[in-house]
């Protein structure tokens, strides 16, 4: 089995667990088994992996595995039918959509949390005692079934934590104690694992032993998506073998002579300690590869897809809106999103019509404030809208109608991102760093790459994309080339990409068993 180490599915994903989803797709589309595997508890995750387009099975979960439902069948638990509240001596009372109290001869005794993005259907289950304090809180697995109970102490301080198989024995026991005036996790606990009981000082601890099950079950090759779980992956013993995907440059300075020489500081375990505790590592570009084997001693450096193109219908250009212009990816300190704003008050300053239309999460409270408050400068703030999180099918909207994407960050590995806009027929508008970009986007064809930080440039590209009138380089012509440009980028050329590396390096990933067929 080929399996993709991460920490967690979530309701809102970045790029790293967005290009797991389609090697895992990618994978079992060409008869090759993957799994991603994931540390994280997450009671809401078959919702989270379905909504990336995978299923169940695709997913292996560490508290999954030793709860004992990784093959839960998914069932909707309403609150007014659930067993778990006894309807003939309590009453439920609907406050609103979110929530319904618990009410015991007119005492409110409890509260149900409805589960997100649901109708009526639990989430958890708040008990509360005579002082009208939270006691505990039964956790529900989306799939409709009491998973875990977290206790509370007198204060509201968290105690210990309960989780449970489909028959509601305990199976895993997290501990918590007051240290130094910190509550911590202290200790965690198999009450029940192949006959006996196991305790672990952390959940890393207990990710290593999980992990180490899991491959010596059968045959694997582990490929990490995460950092920080470089020191897991590494302690794992009796994988085929074990790989390190880097999905962000290694490096504060990708542009300066010499500066692949440095390395960021959250991959010091891999560079500096574990590089030959991993078979190698995997980069999406050959620059990256070559920068890191003139400085570096990894036992293979390997350039694989870190995405592919999803196929798409072009929409036509009388459908689409010539003055929207889009930034596509999380709105965090460290993508720059406000040279986004910068080039677009400059660009607007020349075409007064364009509006300017956020689609991701912003990473913090702090981050929003800044950009409001920048466009406020710039006085640009009416005609930039922030539309957060997208799901795929309200995303492929949003880009269908766009005129122009732009990309700001100061590195890129590949460019996730860019890459999708282009496959929905967008040009992008970005600078020309290290290491994606200029695979992606031909200066005059499929948009235009200026030097990093030059927004004037930026902003007249952007303008000149919208208006040119020079053959070869017109809008229309450029939305055409963009979507183009996307095709080399599809899942057939990805997987001749893998198959290729695997030609060279054998333990790259496994393929199926052919014997176990017949």
């Amino acid at each position: 089995m080929n399996y993709f180490v991460n920490e967690n599915i979530f309701s809102m994903n970045s790029g790293t667990e967005f290009s797991a989803a389609q090697r895992v797709m990618l994978f079992k589309k060409n008869k090759v088994p993957a799994q991603i595997v994931t540390r994280n508890y997450n009671p809401l995750m078959i919702d989270d992996v379905h909504r990336i387009g995978l299923e169940q099975k695709d997913v292996v979960n560490m508290y999954d595995y030793f709860q004992e439902i990784l093959d839960v069948a998914p069932k909707d638990v309403n609150v007014r039918y659930t067993e778990a509240i006894d309807k003939y001596q309590y009453h439920i009372d609907g406050v609103d959509p979110n929530e319904s109290k618990i009410v015991y001869h007119g005492k409110t005794i409890g509260k149900v949390n409805i589960a997100p993005g649901t109708v009526g259907l639990v989430g958890s289950i708040e008990y509360y005692n005579d002082m009208n304090t939270v006691v505990a809180k039964d956790i529900w697995d989306r799939r409709g079934f009491k998973s875990s109970t977290q206790y509370f102490h007198p204060d509201g301080a968290f105690g210990p934590q309960v989780f449970y198989d489909r028959d509601g024995k305990p199976k895993i026991e997290i501990t918590r104690m007051n240290v130094n005036g910190e509550l911590r996790n202290t200790m965690y606990k198999l009450l029940d694992y192949q006959g006996r009981a196991w305790r672990f000082d952390t959940e890393n601890e207990m990710f290593v032993f999980f992990m180490n099950e899991v491959v010596a079950a059968e045959p694997s090759v582990l490929i990490n998506d995460r950092p920080s779980l470089i020191n897991e992956v590494a302690a794992v013993t009796g994988a085929n073998a074990k790989w390190q995907y880097l999905h962000s440059v290694h490096t504060h300075n990708p542009e300066q002579v010499g500066g692949s020489r440095n390395y960021v500081d959250y991959l010091k375990p891999l560079f500096a300690t574990h590089a030959n505790d991993f078979d190698g590592i995997m980069v999406a570009t050959d620059e990256q590869k070559q920068e890191i084997e003139k400085f570096f001693h990894f036992k293979h450096v390997m350039v694989v897809p870190d995405s592919f193109a999803e196929a798409h219908d072009l929409v036509s250009i009388e459908s689409r809106d010539r003055n929207k212009i889009v930034y596509l990816g999380r709105i965090s300190p460290e993508k720059e999103p406000q040279e986004a704003i910068k080039i677009f008050a400059k660009a607007r300053k020349k075409l007064p019509d364009l509006h300017l239309d956020f689609y991701g999460y912003v990473s913090d409270e702090a981050t929003n404030e800044s950009m409001v408050a920048y466009s406020k400068e710039l006085g640009v703030d009416t005609a930039i809208h922030y539309h957060g999180y997208q799901s795929e099918d309200e995303l492929a909207k949003a880009l269908g109608t766009a005129a122009a994407m732009l990309s700001v960050s100061s590195s890129e590995a590949f460019g996730m991102n860019i890459l999708q806009a282009l496959s929905y027929g967008v040009p992008v508008i970005g600078y020309n760093v290290k290491y994606g970009p200029k695979l992606l986007v031909e200066n005059g064809v499929n948009g235009y790459l200026v030097p990093t930080g030059e927004s004037k440039a930026a902003a007249d590209s952007l303008v000149k994309l919208l208006t040119s009138t020079e053959a070869g380089r017109t809008w229309p012509e450029m939305v055409q080339a963009a979507y183009q440009q996307s095709q080399t980028f599809s899942a057939d050329a990805a997987w001749k990409q893998w198959e290729a590396q695997l030609s060279t390096v054998p333990n790259l990933f496994l393929r199926l068993d052919r014997s176990a067929e017949r």
